[in-house]
């Protein structure tokens, strides 16, 4: 077995992979981003992307045959929660001398917090609800999965936008500015609405979300469609307190979950907090603690 030198990082979802080196100080080198490589999506798909997104952070360190042998690696990954996925992506370790799985929210946690107890609340492609309390118990509210479960995610706000779509071109809904941008992804007609959700999976239907966003001020189903994404994720917030009503909670995740802040409820927005670090630092700590149990 090869000596251990470098410690990895890894926050994997379904629209990208974003990865960090570090020694084994824990103080990171680089990093690097790549395809996306949650679990629901093939075990093979999540591995090959991982890999060539660390092969290409370690080119940026100048080391083209990088020794996973001599790595520990945390991962924070969608998709963790399904038992079989998570043993069948662990048995299939290219050779990384120990990994560590968990799902991108606990390690999204670990960065919110900097590896200190309390709950995120993270809203991207999709949505998890996670705390760690200080007795050490875990809770995990929604992140049911795509198309039943996201609360207040892109895909949340994807499936708002197509339904509404639908609606549009059967006539049931006027045309407005609103839906001729979303129609302009999706088609107009029939036949080119249903072969756009042949091929609609978590994020295509996430891609939506950003012309949500986009009408937001100007269209009320547009602003409806994120007051509702908003009172979700206080709904999740809620219940991630239901035993520890101070627990800190960070609201977590890109683009996304900042475009959403206006739209969550003041009362509740307001007894949060930003996240210190994010999920790629946080499967680092994962990493780090595998290191140094």
């Amino acid at each position: 077995m090869s000596k251990i030198q470098y410690l990895i990082g890894v926050d994997g979802g379904g629209t990208g992979t974003r990865i960090c080196i570090a020694g084994l100080d824990g103080k990171e080198l680089v990093r690097a981003e790549g395809g996306p490589s949650a679990l629901g999506q093939g075990i093979d798909k999540a591995w090959t992307n991982i890999t060539l997104t660390i092969r290409a952070g370690f080119e940026k360190l100048g080391i083209d045959k990088p020794d996973f042998g001599a790595c520990i690696a945390g991962f924070g990954l969608s998709g963790v929660t399904v038992k079989a996925w998570a043993q069948e992506f662990e048995n299939k370790n290219p050779g990384f001398a120990t990994i560590v799985v968990e799902t991108d929210g606990f390690s999204t946690l670990l960065g919110a917090h900097d590896g200190a107890h309390g709950g995120i609340i993270a809203i991207g492609t999709g949505s998890i609800g996670e705390a760690w309390l200080a007795d050490g118990q875990r809770l995990e509210v929604g992140g049911w999965g795509f198309p039943t479960s996201d609360e207040g995610s892109g895909a949340y706000l994807g499936l708002k936008a197509i339904n509404l779509v639908q609606r549009v071109v059967d006539g049931r809904v006027p045309e407005t500015d609103f839906t001729r941008k979303l129609t302009s992804v999706t088609g107009n007609t029939r036949e080119t609405v249903f072969e756009w959700m042949a091929t609609m999976r978590q994020g295509e239907c996430a891609s939506l979300s950003p012309i949500v966003v986009e009408f937001g001020e100007t269209d009320p189903l547009a602003r409806q469609f994120l007051l509702d994404a908003g009172r979700e994720v206080e709904i999740i917030g809620q219940a991630l307190r239901r035993t520890e009503p101070s627990l800190p909670l960070a609201i977590c995740g890109g683009g996304l979950s900042q475009a959403l802040r206006p739209y969550i409820p003041a009362s509740f927005l307001d007894t949060t907090k930003l996240p210190q670090k994010d999920s790629c630092a946080g499967a680092l700590i994962l990493a780090h603690r595998a290191l140094t149990p």
